[in-house]
Formats: C-alpha cells, structure tokens, sequence
C-alpha cells in the first residue's frame, strides 16, 4: 500500500506536469512516491529509500531545481519553523515553489484528527489562503492555490469534506 493516496499521486502529477520543470526536487521524499511520479530527486531528514539523500533542507547546499516541493512536510514545524524551512525550499528552486499541507476546511480530517493519538494529531493546518499567505510572508509570488487531495479525505470519513490538502504555487 502506498503511503498516498493514488489518485491523489495521479492528481499531482497532472498539476506538476503543466509547469514543465525541468529539474524537480522533492523536500521531505520519505516514501519517494511523488517524486518518482514527477521523476525527480528527493532529499528528507529520515528517508526510507536509498535514493533519497539524507538532508536537512536547511542544510541544502546542493544545486537549484526549477520546482522544489514538500508535500506533508511543514505543517510538522512551528510557524516560525516553517517560515525558516519555507525559505530554504525557495533557495533550493530557480523559478517554482509547490508546497502541499492538511486542510483545516477538511471536516473528515478534522473529525479524525481529534480522535487519533498519533503524532499527526498535533501537526499544524492551513487553509489555501493561510499558506498562500506564508508564501508571500517570505517574498514569493503566488501563482496559484486551492484545494486537492478529495479522494484522500475519504480515507479519514465519509462526512461531505473539502479535500484533505491545501496546496500554493508560488514563484520567485
């Protein structure tokens, strides 16, 4: 079983496709699954796969990527973390800076979410405009945000739900 949800890869790769990025980075490729999707490279602190570099963003010192993203990622950070982790993303990126977090507007998620014990349960959420915000908070331009991830709310419950993540596009 996949650690996303599949029609959600499908999803993403679609979106990422029509930016035609030439180079991909992933930040925070645990599981490596969207970035074999888009067929780039990946760096996270603990990943689960050889070919994810063990890298702290915040240390990246490797080359720019036309696309760096994080999919599930800084919603684990403080805010003031997630700024510092946000700006390193953008360092890493030449021209787009994709990042995707849970959506607070996502009832099944968030009934779920105050049921679980697990770690997930204290994680930071965003709405479209919340992260967009953040984007430009750091001096990016936001190109595009919303909402994705509608099959994957199912997975949580099956109460009418926005999707369970809120994504932005931004540019430098």
């Amino acid at each position: 079983m996949s650690f996303n949800c599949p029609k959600f890869i499908e999803e993403f790769k679609n979106y990422v496709d029509k930016l035609e990025a030439k180079t991909i980075l992933e930040v925070g490729a645990k599981s490596g699954e969207l970035m074999d999707a888009v067929g780039g490279a990946g760096i996270d602190i603990n990943p689960m796969r050889d070919d994810v570099k063990k890298c702290d963003i915040r240390k990246y010192r490797g080359k720019k990527h036309e696309l760096a993203f994080s999919s599930g990622m800084i919603e684990h950070y403080t805010k003031e973390d997630a700024i510092k982790v946000l700006k390193a993303i953008a360092k890493a990126s030449s021209k787009y800076v994709l990042t995707y977090v849970p959506n607070s507007n996502c009832k099944a998620y968030m009934n779920a979410k105050t049921k679980t014990k697990a770690e997930w349960g204290n994680e930071l959420d965003y709405t479209a405009e919340t992260l967009a915000g953040l984007h430009e908070e750091i001096g990016l331009t936001v190109v595009d945000s919303g909402v994705a991830g509608t099959e994957w709310a199912k997975r949580f419950g099956a109460e009418p739900s926005e999707g369970y993540l809120v994504y932005c596009l931004a540019k430098k």
